[in-house]
């Protein structure tokens, strides 16, 4: 009962819990299957909380706890002070995103709203820094069936929300082309001035293109030497890639 006091809460719909209790709701399966407009109505939900009702149970879906995944997709986790593999199943690599994730751990716990929970790799790599790649899937973001991951749970004041730009794209396209490659995504090819324009230009030419956010564009200069010179056929290759 426990995470379904927790799903209301996260829809501030939590001051209805004893009602759907009497209602003979014990699991969120049921929140799709046995409750109607008319149920609502005559539980007394205003227009406003119907619509919060509405959006828990789509993302109670897209969860993957009603519809199981013929995948039988898996992720293990832990987190400090917890001493075994926890195992959050039922998930669709194609369609799940980090934020399922982060939800369905965060329900799974009895995380108040008060906490964030944050995700590492095994290895130490923060996978939920920035909003932009939790909304990506699975299959974007190469985890893997079985995978083990690393939570934290810490208050909401602690995250920090990145400054984002939304870049105005050129009304004239540049003369010249930059391939640049972008980690997990692929390449594309940017048009620039290379006479005039800076790295900073490129990122913002770059985002325009792929809707990625400027702010979480970086170059990568391990793995090629980053001059913005012409060629006789063209341009080196920028690498950018993502921080993740």
């Amino acid at each position: 009962m426990e995470k379904i006091y927790a799903l209301l809460e996260d829809s501030r719909l939590e001051s209805f819990y004893n009602k759907f209790l009497e209602l003979g709701v014990k699991d969120e399966k049921d929140f799709i299957d046995s409750i109607d407009d008319e149920t609502l109505k005559e539980m007394g939900l205003s227009q406003v909380e119907k619509k919060r009702f509405e959006t828990m149970r789509t993302r109670i879906g897209r969860l993957g706890s009603v519809k199981k995944s013929m995948q039988n997709f898996s992720v293990k986790y832990t987190f400090p002070k917890c001493s075994e593999l926890r195992e959050i199943n039922d998930m669709d690599p194609s369609q799940n995103t980090l934020e399922d994730l982060m939800l369905r751990i965060a329900i799974q716990e009895n995380i108040g709203n008060d906490k964030a929970v944050c995700l590492y790799t095994v290895d130490g790599m923060p996978l939920t820094d920035d909003s932009f790649f939790n909304t990506w899937c699975f299959n974007d973001r190469h985890i893997e069936n079985g995978d083990e991951i690393y939570a934290i749970f810490t208050p909401k004041e602690n995250i920090q929300t990145p400054v984002k730009s939304n870049p105005q794209s050129r009304q004239v396209p540049g003369a010249d082309t930059v391939r640049c490659h972008i980690m997990l995504k692929g390449d594309y090819e940017i048009k620039v001035n290379l006479d005039t324009d800076n790295l900073q230009d490129l990122r913002n030419e770059l985002s325009n293109e792929t809707g990625i956010p400027a702010h979480v564009l970086h170059p990568n200069y391990c793995c090629y030497a980053v001059t913005l010179v012409k060629k006789e056929r063209g341009l080196n290759m920028i690498p950018l890639t993502d921080q993740n």
